[in-house]
């Protein structure tokens, strides 16, 4: 069957609606970030200073930490993805990759949240307090690695360098869309070695960094890849919501169709297994091992409310997902797959939100919840304006990739 590409499929330019569709949610983010900054501070007790007294804590810190974290894997892993594209020859996602790449260069804009993350330490992190390391021995044992120097240097060289390979990979990409050039396929597998391989330590690192040390003194080496399988399978469910947003405003024409949907279904039942089995495994060897010093992590989101988010989490990000993807016909439909889609982001949200509050708020509070998704929807806005704008640049697919005739062919 012939596969004919249409210029006009080709050439996105953003429509008045979804521009609005994301100033709201933009709009939206800004209210919900003012709202925790401004309303909602209180003392924790579960960080308190070299005299006992408890740390005062605004809500505002973990709400922006939950956003940014959110959109921060967004990023990392497209750039992971489109690594894996090309170190592995993949033709089947080749219309899908420039997605992809666009959204690996939105990368150097995590600083500015990241810099409100970083003004917001004290608040957040219990090792940034002062007197800290005089008064908790396993905290100055740590403090090689947990300074706030050190902090600061890891997340802006992690970004500096991830940007780095994202405009490498994008900038190949689009030059290749002219020239035809097939030397640009070979330089993009051979810069995929190291991208892949700097992204899966540095990743870790950053998980370990903003998540993990919330709660310093509990520790997990299963964590990274933990982090890793729920970024994963949120980044597909937002690459599927994107391809269908543009799919249904008339874009992609033939170069996207159900064949290449169902691959992100399964590549999205994948995830949704892998997170599962990470998650179980993390827990079952530390309920099993009952050591105190690892099971009060779990403890700590068992009660005061807590206990409702943990067996909500893996209800949504695991149950309903996996037993909706086993049918294959559901994998083949866009409005099925979306609906998935959106309920995998949104139950990432939940679960960052579980991993971030409890660390400094014991009790569940709903307005922590509220605020977080506010938030979330406010990044993922400022994100989606990025992203679509920079589509409008050069063409949906690269048009120059040698292996585009066998994706156009792609059948299941």
């Amino acid at each position: 069957m012939e596969v004919k590409l249409e210029e006009k499929t080709l050439n996105f330019k953003m429509d008045g609606g979804l521009k609005t569709t994301f100033l709201i949610m933009i709009l939206v983010g800004i209210i919900s970030l003012a709202a925790a900054f401004i309303g909602y501070g209180h003392e924790n007790s579960r960080h308190l200073d070299a005299t006992g007294t408890a740390h005062h804590t605004n809500m505002g810190y973990s709400v922006l930490l939950v956003a940014t974290y959110l959109i921060l894997g967004l990023s990392a892993v497209s750039i992971f993805f489109v690594a894996i594209q090309h170190i592995t020859g993949a033709f089947w996602s080749v219309s899908l990759r420039r997605l992809m790449e666009v959204m690996g260069t939105f990368t150097p804009f995590l600083l500015i949240p990241l810099a409100g993350v970083i003004l917001g330490m004290h608040d957040l992190y219990e090792w940034t307090h002062d007197g800290i390391m005089e008064t908790d021995e396993l905290i100055k044992h740590k403090s090689g690695y947990l300074n706030e120097n050190f902090f600061i240097f890891r997340l802006i060289f992690f970004v500096v360098v991830w940007s780095i390979f994202a405009y490498l990979f994008y900038g190949k990409s689009t030059a290749q869309d002219t020239d035809k050039d097939v030397n640009k396929t070979k330089f993009m597998a051979k810069l995929s070695g190291g991208a892949i391989v700097f992204f899966a330590l540095s990743f870790c690192f950053v998980s370990f960094d903003l998540l993990m040390s919330l709660t310093p003194h509990w520790f997990s080496t299963m964590f990274g890849v933990y982090c890793f399988a729920a970024a994963f399978q949120t980044s597909l469910a937002v690459w599927a919501i994107t391809t269908s947003i543009l799919k249904k405003k008339g874009f992609y024409g033939d170069s996207f169709n159900e064949n290449h949907l169902h691959d992100i279904g399964k590549f999205m039942l994948g995830m949704t297994v892998f997170w599962a089995y990470v998650t179980f495994s993390q827990f079952m060897l530390i309920s099993y091992a009952n050591i105190p010093e690892e099971t009060f992590f779990y403890e700590q989101r068992w009660t005061d409310g807590w206990e409702y988010i943990s067996l909500i989490v893996p209800a949504i990000k695991f149950v309903i997902p996996f037993f909706l993807l086993l049918n294959r016909p559901n994998k083949r439909s866009f409005s099925t797959l979306i609906m998935i889609s959106y309920i995998i982001l949104a139950s990432q949200i939940l679960e960052l939100y579980w991993l971030i509050f409890p660390a400094n708020f014991e009790a569940f509070q709903p307005v922590g919840l509220v605020l977080s998704i506010g938030a979330s929807i406010g990044t993922l806005g400022l994100m989606g304006f990025y992203v679509f704008k920079k589509l409008e640049s050069n063409k949906l697919i690269p048009v120059g990739d040698p292996r585009l005739d066998q994706c156009l062919h792609h059948h299941q």
